[in-house]
């Protein structure tokens, strides 16, 4: 694997640089201005004057959600190519550009009060604010001077989200002393129905990704509890199931709607099939793998600072951190389940192990791999188009030690022989290490049918993703001439 970086790049914006959702244009914010770059040669492509308030305040850089693609041919035909804009916000201001257009400019002003919350809505023509202590949702629309308010909303950013398919708008609420599902039509957010939610204190909504269901879940005091509904808001089912302590920690639609997981403070994942939302599969993190049939990695650290991976053969005590009893939020329980794009694998984070990751396959219902890092995992991210490329990215070592003083990104597929250690620069602070990944989409002559090799193993193919600090960024790209195992 041969890797190609880019120069350093500074950024005013702690939260770093982020790529378009067609992968070809990079945003950042450097001093005064909004850059963007070619994602491919790095070259500045625009820069936008910000006003003086704004350049030194962002908090907010988002470009629009991805365009929805729909399983319906009539559906698909009807799709419209919408602009790619980008938007930047602090507390009190809120600016639109197009990327192609240096005409196009919108300005909001949200009014007295501070944003908590501020990205595009279901489209790149509308933005939505969620105001400070949560008081009410606005969505603006930027084809007009048109904007609707959406009282009471609860949870943040958590409790609200776009129908795949339709981007009819589902929002929990709490005008009184019950929580409340409302969904709103599309373009006009006229309310459809509310119905009153038979839930303590309600956590979040998500959408499945075909568009059929909304799940709601109860807090983890109310134990495993997760309430099913259909799009038009009829009750279908609730999930119950009886636990010792807390419940539920986190919960994830696999990428292809067949199952929804439910990551539980006592570290079991719990497989419902959207059939009967009955329990399908429950997997278990143990401390001590004893399966020969799994891969487990252990990242070293040799004597020159360079990282690579070994190979361990079970049995193997992965080690653990304990929370405190007095700890009012204990470092337990299953805090990351994130799926591959192709829903065949499946990756998890046991906060008792905090510096594992595990790969599980849904194929053989099998614990495929076990990462284990020298310091605690801030994130794993799949590839949003290739279906076998894992990136994790570790924090600081929780002892003071220097295991981690040498930033890195680290690289997993099922095709290679082992995982990839992708050394960053020096420059880069590895307490505050992000990464993501630039999706090069194809180009828009292309015909549909048209024959393309996407195979994960295929010559000269390319990866690229962005890696970064509150402070600086470069973007990387890996030219694979052979990345599956020979058979």
């Amino acid at each position: 694997m041969d890797e190609e970086a880019a120069p350093i790049f500074k950024s005013s914006f702690s939260q770093g640089a982020f790529p378009s959702p067609d992968g070809s244009l990079v945003a950042s914010v450097q001093g005064s201005r909004l850059v963007l770059q070619d994602a491919s040669t790095y070259e500045i492509k625009r820069t936008i004057q910000l006003s003086a308030d704004l350049a030194s305040n962002v908090s907010f850089l988002k470009w629009p959600p991805p365009r929805i693609t729909s399983s319906s041919e009539e559906d698909e035909q009807n799709l419209v190519e919408q602009p790619l804009r980008v938007l930047v916000a602090d507390d009190q201001t809120i600016e639109v550009y197009d990327a192609g257009d240096t005409n196009w400019k919108a300005v909001l002003d949200p009014g007295f009060g501070g944003m908590k919350y501020v990205g595009f809505g279901g489209n790149a023509d509308e933005v939505l604010v969620l105001s400070e202590f949560g008081l009410k949702v606005t969505i603006w629309s930027l084809k007009s001077s048109f904007h609707v308010d959406l009282q009471h909303p609860k949870v943040g950013a958590k409790g609200f989200g776009y129908r795949p398919g339709t981007n009819q708008f589902a929002l929990l609420t709490r005008p009184a002393a019950h929580d409340l599902l409302s969904l709103y039509s599309t373009d006009s957010y006229m309310p459809i129905k509310s119905v009153e939610l038979p839930t303590v204190d309600a956590q979040a909504l998500k959408w499945s990704p075909d568009g059929r269901w909304i799940a709601v879940w109860d807090s983890a005091s109310a134990g495993y509890r997760v309430l099913m509904y259909t799009a038009n808001g009829q009750m279908f089912r609730t999930h119950e199931q009886p636990v010792v302590g807390l419940g539920l920690r986190t919960v994830e639609w696999s990428s292809d709607g067949e199952y929804l997981v439910l990551g539980g403070y006592d570290g079991s994942v719990v497989f419902l099939h959207n059939f009967k939302f009955n329990k399908a599969i429950e997997m278990r993190h143990t401390t001590e793998m004893k399966i020969f049939a799994t891969d487990i990695w252990s990242e070293e650290l040799s004597v020159l600072g360079e990282r690579n991976y070994t190979l361990i053969t079970p049995p193997v005590n992965l080690p653990t951190l304990e929370s405190p009893a007095s700890d009012p939020n204990p470092k337990i329980g299953v805090s990351i389940i994130s799926f591959s794009p192709d829903g065949l694998l499946v990756a998890t984070k046991d906060e008792r192990m905090p510096s594992s990751v595990w790969i599980w396959s849904l194929e053989n219902l099998t614990t495929l791999a076990v990462l284990v890092q020298l310091s605690p995992v801030k994130m794993v991210q799949w590839h949003p188009s290739r279906g076998d490329l894992l990136a994790v990215v570790c924090g600081t070592d929780p002892n003071g030690g220097s295991t981690n003083s040498t930033p890195a990104a680290y690289l997993w597929s099922r095709h290679w022989d082992y995982p990839k250690t992708i050394q960053v620069s020096r420059d880069l602070l590895s307490a505050h290490l992000w990464l993501r990944w630039i999706d090069r989409k194809e180009s828009k002559g292309l015909a549909k049918n048209e024959e393309t090799d996407t195979s994960i193993g295929g010559q000269d193919e390319c990866v690229q993703f962005i890696v970064g600090d509150r402070e600086r960024y470069q973007i990387l790209k890996l030219e694979e001439t052979i990345i599956a195992k020979e058979e």
